[in-house]
């Protein structure tokens, strides 16, 4: 059985956090200033526009709107892509957060400004009208009425279809890219940044409250719910003394209140959670164990607990049967007395009926009452005849509809009887991811008012040249001629006995030209494009590339994990053609590769129109890939082909050319320890154990994306350098000193990058 009531220990979320002090404050010196994608923008006007036409139109429409949603979808994923990215280069996860939110804040700002100048436009007409004492005055001034009633529900329309259109996006195309970069420990990023609250003007509005969470019984701004809440916080405090709850809402502070508070969300939240203060360079949320719904299932989800009794005196007797029955009727006493207590106000069955209005609702009973007033019929608070009075231009109930209704108010009273605890259940919940979302909310609008939208040239001008302005946009609209290179991998493939092979095949007449071609050139130019390789050497006995990374595509910032897959490739076209080789009586070939990292950009010499790349990692990549002849002769070839000994003081060639190591590397692949730092911040390795002939293997399994965007497996063996004194290998030696092989052996591949049964 599950912990007692008394046992069960129930944790918050941790608290959620944003530090600013990292963001350049804009030219006001206070807000971050911020540009967002001119596509994007385009896209996201041009569907609100398109929506509050709809849900604007006097009479139910709809329309074909397939296309704005495949636009603003297209141009959202590569914009956010884009920023996720950004990780890897000039912003840490919590700006990228709250440039999330500043995303967020251009599609609400837009949304409302448009239904704001429809308004205004309308007033003009009315006034136009009423001074031309025209007979449109009338209907315009209805049609304005309509507009200020509804205008909570006409945006609760709109911004729910434009944010499910990013939740799909969140959901299908970006939610591996959020878990690997900006992972959110103990809270769901569609419930933070889709969260249904930012939707409408008025989180307290009747209409809102039906259609996501439940009417909480009261008429004043906060809608009845903080005398719930209290209540409930109350109750569970009295039963419940050994879980602690924050109260939500807090006594008025000390501090200063935000500054500002443009979209007027701050506002909002101090009905229920009291003054939002100042953070000043941190937006931080904290939160209790009543704020998660989860909780409440865990507590006091009857049904499941009645089974586990039940199955505990099958498994342990009639003893702990008893036991386990005495704390279930505890869970249950402790809903009974909520639900007196409810009843006692007379709002239970108001709160059973809101999830019944939501599943009826229909445009044709939007025309004829108001939500709230048919929750208080369902839930027996008002007759009929109050009902019928209270519909809305004169549209008054069929029979139909009243048989309807009146089942659903027998199918209530049945709902709030003392034995229908999930009832009760379900309330509760709705009650914690309210105050959730409140919470949400507050930390979105504080972040909202820490950002500022620029639209005018001169604006993003004065910021751009303050160097203040951060821009949010697609790969396509960022400029390539001003895109540098700020970091490169390279490769050196050492290309061994070249002289040895070109003699052989000379002394049987064959042509030493086509052999390199066709067995390893012509192989490895083909994959070049694959992993976004560039030429840098190729010649016969030796072939360097480069993987370049830009400034502005950090989304492309896979350079060593690429050169890594391109290294593998290479091998295996060797393996592939030695086997051929052999079969012809042709010389085989062997190659060590070197795989080096650096975190600056390389230099370029131009010999004419040519550039020759200038980079400490070329030399490096040398002698990674390079074999000392005194290790060929100790290391049996076998699963691995890298071994790397550090050279003891006073060695011979300890210090020439600032070589401290010998390697032997044979068809092998040795990354540098920057390398393999690089490669840990552009994929999620997996570290994993394994006994591979009676020995201990450190091994790091994990995918990584080709150009195309195609996954590769990829993993890498973590070796200990030995030492290496008198002229041979010291036995059982121990070092900290680390060296990264790139496993080639597919069997071995295989086998720790399957998942796991």
């Amino acid at each position: 059985m599950e912990s007692t009531l008394e046992s069960t220990v129930l944790s918050p979320a941790p608290a959620l956090q944003l530090e600013l002090a990292g963001l350049r404050k804009g030219v006001n010196n206070y807000h971050i200033d911020v540009r967002i994608s001119p596509k994007f923008s385009t896209d996201v006007r041009r569907l609100a526009s398109a929506l509050l036409s709809q849900a604007m139109a006097p009479t139910a429409q709809t329309s074909d709107l397939s296309s704005q949603f495949n636009a603003l979808r297209t141009s959202y994923l590569d914009m956010m892509t884009a920023l996720l990215h950004r990780v890897k280069t000039d912003l840490n996860p919590d700006s990228v957060g709250l440039l999330e939110f500043a995303t967020l804040k251009f599609i609400l700002s837009t949304s409302r400004g448009l239904l704001d100048d429809s308004i205004d436009s309308l007033k003009g007409q009315g006034a136009a009208a009423q001074q031309s004492q025209s007979g449109n005055a009338l209907t315009t001034n209805q049609r304005l009425f309509w507009l200020q009633k509804n205008y909570d529900a006409i945006l609760l329309t709109v911004n729910s279809q434009i944010f499910a259109q990013l939740e799909r996006v969140e959901t299908r195309q970006l939610s591996d890219v959020r878990t690997q970069y900006l992972p959110l420990q103990g809270h769901n990023v569609l419930d933070l940044r889709l969260n249904p609250m930012l939707f409408t003007s008025e989180p307290g509005a009747s209409a809102f409250l039906i259609d996501r969470y439940r009417l909480w019984g009261g008429d004043g701004e906060d809608a009845g719910f903080n005398a719930l809440n209290a209540e409930v916080e109350g109750l569970l405090r009295e039963q419940l003394p050994h879980l602690h709850i924050a109260g939500l809402l807090e006594t008025p502070g000390t501090g200063t209140p935000e500054l500002y508070d443009e979209l007027g969300g701050l506002f909002q939240t101090q009905k229920f959670m009291g003054m939002a203060t100042d953070m000043k360079t941190t937006l931080t949320e904290e939160f209790s164990w009543l704020d998660n719904p989860a909780n409440l299932d865990l507590l006091f989800n009857i049904e499941r607990h009645t089974a586990a009794v039940q199955e505990l005196r099958r498994q342990s007797g009639w003893g702990a049967w008893w036991e386990g029955r005495k704390d279930l009727q505890k869970r249950r006493k402790i809903l009974l007395s909520i639900i007196k207590q409810l009843k006692k106000r007379r709002i239970l069955t108001l709160l059973i009926a809101s999830p019944h209005v939501q599943r009826i609702w229909s445009p044709t009973l939007a025309e004829q009452i108001e939500g709230k007033i048919l929750c208080q019929y369902l839930g027996g608070l008002i007759n009929t005849q109050k009902l019928q009075s209270r519909t809305l231009n004169g549209k008054t109930f069929t029979p139909a509809q009243l048989k309807q209704f009146e089942s659903i108010r027998q199918e209530i009273k049945r709902e709030a009887g003392a034995e229908r605890m999930a009832s009760i259940l379900g309330i509760l919940q709705d009650i914690s991811r309210f105050r959730l979302h409140l919470k949400y909310y507050r930390l979105a609008h504080r972040a909202f008012n820490r950002v500022r939208i620029l639209k005018l040239d001169s604006e993003l001008t004065l910021s751009k040249e303050a160097g203040t302005l951060y821009s949010l946009l697609t790969p396509h609209e960022q400029v390539d001629e001003e895109d540098r290179i700020v970091h490169h991998a390279i490769i050196k493939a050492d290309v061994r006995g070249s002289t040895t092979v070109t003699e052989e095949l000379q002394n049987k007449a064959l042509n030493p030209a086509s052999y390199f071609s066709l067995r390893f050139f012509s192989p490895i130019n083909q994959l070049l494009p694959l992993y976004g390789a560039n030429k840098v050497f190729i010649e016969g006995d030796a072939v360097i590339l480069s993987f370049l990374e830009h400034e502005k595509k950090p989304q492309q910032w896979f350079a060593v994990a690429r050169a890594c897959g391109l290294a593998k490739d290479m091998l295996n076209i060797v393996h592939a053609n030695n086997r051929h080789s052999e079969q012809m009586g042709l010389p085989k070939l062997e190659l060590g590769i070197g795989l080096c990292y650096a975190a600056t950009p390389p230099l370029f010499l131009y010999d004419e129109d040519k550039p020759i790349m200038i980079s400490s990692a070329i030399g490096k990549a040398d002698r990674l890939s390079s074999c000392t002849w005194k290790l060929r002769r100790l290391v049996q070839p076998g699963l691995f082909n890298v071994e790397v000994f550090a050279l003891a003081d006073g060695e011979h060639g300890r210090g020439e050319k600032g070589q401290n190591s010998i390697r032997y590397n044979v068809n092998g692949i040795l990354l540098d320890n920057a390398g393999f730092a690089k490669l840990q911040q552009e994929i999620l390795l997996k570290r994993v154990i394994v006994k591979i002939n009676g020995d201990t293997v450190v091994l790091h399994v994990g995918k990584f994306p080709d150009v195309g965007g195609r996954m590769h497996d990829l993993v890498i063996r973590e070796g200990q350098v030995g030492l290496w004194q008198d002229d041979a290998p010291v036995p059982d030696h121990t070092s900290d000193e680390r060296f990264y092989e790139v496993v080639t052996n597919r069997k071995l591949i295989s086998q720790v990058s399957s998942p796991q049964p």
